[in-house]
């Protein structure tokens, strides 16, 4: 019974994992709100716009990358384990992560009013 206990457990994590690395890139997964504006081999620009009550598909980033917010934003986000989230970040804000990639996630805009963020990452 313990082995079936930790067999169940294990599957259950590889799955995860899989699923986790199934998960498309912004872009890719939601190219009416993401939109490649710059690209090389090492970097890639992206602008994403969300109006009003607009939710992306499941998505996911690279672990390298800067977040620039260009309008204030409420947006509210779902991750792939289902726990949720909301920032209010303001224009000017830049947010810098590094080491860990964004596995896989959903934004909503909840806010009254157009969300613009620029995205660079490194690839």
């Amino acid at each position: 019974m313990k082995i079936l206990t930790i067999l169940s457990t294990i599957a259950i994590m590889f799955a995860g994992y899989v699923q986790a690395q199934d998960v498309p890139i912004a872009p890719v997964a939601s190219p009416d709100v993401y939109k490649i504006i710059a690209e090389n081999d090492q970097f890639r620009v992206i602008r994403a716009t969300w109006q009003p009550g607009q939710e992306d598909k499941m998505h996911s980033h690279p672990p390298d990358r800067v977040s620039l917010f260009e309008t204030n934003c409420t947006l509210h986000f779902t991750n792939l384990d289902g726990t949720t989230r909301t920032g209010k970040p303001k224009v000017g804000k830049a947010i810098v992560r590094t080491g860990k990639p964004a596995k896989g996630h959903i934004a909503k805009n909840i806010g009254d009013k157009v969300c613009i963020i620029t995205i660079v990452e490194m690839k």
